[in-house]
């Protein structure tokens, strides 16, 4: 019970950290979503924009995101305010440890990010949400051979 329990941890996980990431890369892409054309190129750089911020979320939040969810397993813990709270704080942590805008404005032609502290606060708890409703409702239950699956 408790391999299957972790390969649905870890399948979880990784799906919050891409939902985190695409979240992070539309909230970056939106202002310039408006006068995007069709070409090719722009769609391009839509998609490199979703990488570079699925990348980010993943490098940045995986350890702390995998503590918490440590946590929660041990106690039981299936509330979605603890995974939202807890997404949101480590994007937030996130956030001021590393120079993300000053990396965005280097190496991209987008309009410079003005909200970047609640874009990634919020891509957070987007991805924390996300590793609710897959496993976060049922953390704890590999712990007792009765519960109902």
């Amino acid at each position: 019970m408790f391999i299957t329990r972790f390969f649905v941890i870890l399948f979880s996980l990784i799906f919050a950290l891409v939902a985190a990431g695409i979240a992070l890369a539309i909230g970056i892409m939106a202002p310039e979503l408006v006068s995007m054309s069709s070409d090719p190129i722009e769609k391009f750089a839509f998609f490199a924009v979703a990488f570079f911020a699925t990348s980010f979320a993943g490098m940045t939040a995986f350890v702390p995101a995998a503590v918490l969810i440590a946590i929660a397993e041990t106690f039981n813990i299936r509330s979605i305010f603890y995974y939202a709270i807890g997404g949101g704080l480590i994007g937030a942590v996130a956030w001021y440890m590393s120079d993300i805008s000053l990396q965005l404005e280097n190496t991209t032609d987008l309009s410079p990010v003005t909200y970047g502290l609640q874009l990634v606060a919020a891509s957070g708890i987007i991805g924390g949400f996300v590793y609710w409703l897959l496993a976060g409702r049922k953390a704890g239950r590999w712990k007792d051979p009765y519960a109902a699956t």
